[in-house]
């Protein structure tokens, strides 16, 4: 008898064996980087509840951005302003080198003195959570998608 674990083993890779003359294929989700204090966390994941298959890591500060396994296949990285500059800096650094397709979205307030070639996007502090996941599905490339599905119910 078959089982599930036997036939996939990662949901992002196809499966070693066929199953029916059919490829078992898992959903893959996007994975979320949310780099800053916990209660930032929460906010991101509250805002991911509204949208598509996410999976959301949350990074505390640098060391614990610097912990996490290179396996992980990040696509969207959230710095939070609650880092200092040089902090918010080296955490871009990073992921650009650790993860080069993952795109940045900063929370910066407007006064802040961050270079624009360590971020894709740029998001005030104090924005709402429907904000915040149109920025994040625009960076992913499903805000049409996901325009369109709102748009229909």
């Amino acid at each position: 008898m078959n089982k599930l674990c036997d036939i996939s083993t990662s949901p992002n890779k196809i499966p070693a064996r066929v199953v029916g003359r059919r490829h078992l294929r898992m959903a893959s989700a996007f994975h979320v980087l949310s780099i800053g204090t916990v209660d930032r966390g929460s906010m991101v994941h509250d805002a991911l509840l509204n949208g598509r298959d996410f999976h959301l890591t949350i990074a505390t500060d640098y060391r614990v951005l610097w912990a996490q396994p290179k396996l992980n296949s990040m696509q969207i990285a959230i710095v939070h302003n609650t880092l200092s500059t040089f902090e918010m800096e080296a955490a871009c650094r990073l992921i650009r080198r650790r993860w080069p397709l993952a795109r940045i979205l900063a929370v910066l307030d407007r006064d802040s003195h961050l270079d624009g070639a360590l971020y894709d996007d740029r998001v005030t502090p104090n924005l709402l959570p429907d904000v915040l996941l149109a920025a994040v599905l625009r960076l992913t490339g499903g805000w049409n998608e996901w325009r369109f599905s709102i748009a229909n119910l």
